[in-house]
């Protein structure tokens, strides 16, 4: 049974992680990382009782264990967390092409950090302030792309579950009914993805310390949404005949102005809305009155990388594949895309976009929550948000590999003769 076998932790091809993830701890692995993948392409185990370390030591680890050899072979890797699994170790757990926790361990995420800063100006610490924000906002999106397939089997496993968490909590799921309604309503005859009644099953099910994770990622979501909606709303440019002026208005007068020239600008035309909106947005709810567009302006950057990140047509492309499998189709739409012609089939997939959009976006601002602050998780915790595949011994989810063992059909034995 090979398609259990590669979820299945192997001891006797492992090696074990029980110091501070650094270059010297790498130094030690890399001989019997190489000796265990030459010539054999099976997974290696990789035990993990490890206070953190450094994200560089992480990157060298993962490229040394799954990088492709000589002969572009790619390695996979079973992580298993033994005990602590703290800071860079929590995100080797996590980046695992599959996850176990063992009942007794313990998980850490925290915002990236830096070592140390010699020599420490006002304008080094607004520097280091900034490049360790850009820093977390993108190890999110990185985060985000290995727990996105799992929150969907979280999702497929909780299903049966949400009406009667909704029917336990109907306020709190009306509050996340009402932050996301407007949105992405009803696909046609189709339901769409249930995601308040997703959030309410994680916030229920989660410890009490961790639960505020959801009711953070909603509120934020939320506010996503009104800002897309918004964005949208208000006119680039006056309309002919109208008194509502356009956001870029002014700013294209200016352009035409000082260069004579509006094709860059019209190349410009959607970042510039974008960027100014958010600027605007910043001091309308900062309501900042010492008239310094500085810290603003840092804000509205940020926001405006990070939905960029997020509103990527790859990270799309890739979000919608991943939701694109008939078990989760079945779950989410109650639809099966092998019955549908071409046309029909293409049709649902561009009505199913702002869903797939929805999820994922969802699924980065719980990476992002998780890299703000500190967050301790048990491995209950962890496999409801994505983090782990398996809690051995069982779970509040089925793992896929008990879902494989447990689907495999049995090979009759032999008849006795009659």
């Amino acid at each position: 049974m090979k398609h259990v076998k590669n979820l299945t932790i192997d001891w006797t091809r492992a090696i074990h992680l029980n110091s501070p993830l650094d270059d010297e701890l790498v130094r030690r692995l890399v001989p019997e990382i190489l000796l265990a993948r030459q010539g054999n392409t099976e997974p290696i185990t990789i035990g993990i009782d490890c206070p953190g370390g450094s994200l560089a030591s992480l990157d060298t680890l993962l490229g040394l264990l799954t990088g492709p050899t000589q002969d572009k072979v790619t390695g996979a890797i079973i992580t298993v967390a033994t005990s602590r699994a703290y800071s860079a170790a929590a995100s080797l757990l996590a980046f695992g092409d599959y996850s176990v926790a063992l009942p007794h361990s313990q998980i850490l995420f925290h915002d990236v950090r830096f070592g140390g800063l010699e020599d420490v100006t006002p304008e080094k610490a607004r520097e280091a302030a900034k490049s360790l924000q850009d820093a977390n906002d993108r190890f999110a999106v990185r985060l985000a792309h290995r727990v996105i397939s799992r929150l969907v089997w979280v999702y497929i496993d909780l299903g049966v579950t949400f009406d009667d968490a909704k029917a336990r909590f109907p306020a709190v799921h009306k509050r996340f009914s009402d932050y996301i309604g407007p949105y992405a309503p009803a696909v046609d005859a189709y339901d769409g993805i249930d995601l308040p009644g997703f959030a309410v099953a994680l916030w229920e099910q989660l410890s009490r310390d961790n639960d505020s994770l959801i009711t953070n990622v909603m509120e934020k979501l939320a506010r996503w949404i009104h800002f897309t909606r918004m964005v949208k709303a208000a006119p680039s440019y006056r309309a002919k005949g109208s008194r509502i002026p356009g956001v870029l208005d002014g700013v294209r007068h200016l352009h035409t102005q000082l260069s004579g020239d509006s094709s860059q600008f019209l190349k410009s035309e959607e970042g510039l809305k974008l960027l100014l909106s958010l600027i605007v947005a910043d001091i309308a709810r900062t309501k900042s009155e010492d008239g310094n567009l500085s810290s603003a302006l840092e804000r509205a950057t940020r926001e405006f990388n990070n939905i960029n990140r997020m509103n990527d047509p790859r990270q799309i492309r890739y979000v919608t594949d991943v939701l694109l499998t008939q078990p989760f189709m079945e779950s989410a739409f109650g639809v099966d895309l092998e019955s549908m012609t071409d046309d029909e089939r293409a049709r649902f997939i561009l009505e199913a976009g702002p869903y797939a959009t929805l999820m994922w976006h969802f699924t980065v601002l719980l990476c992002r929550e998780l890299l703000e602050g500190e967050h301790i998780l048990g491995p209950h915790d962890a496999q409801l948000l994505g983090l782990i595949d398996e809690v051995a011994g069982g779970g509040p989810v089925q793992s896929r590999r008990d879902y494989r063992i447990a689907n495999t059909p049995t090979t009759p034995g032999p008849v006795a003769p009659a």
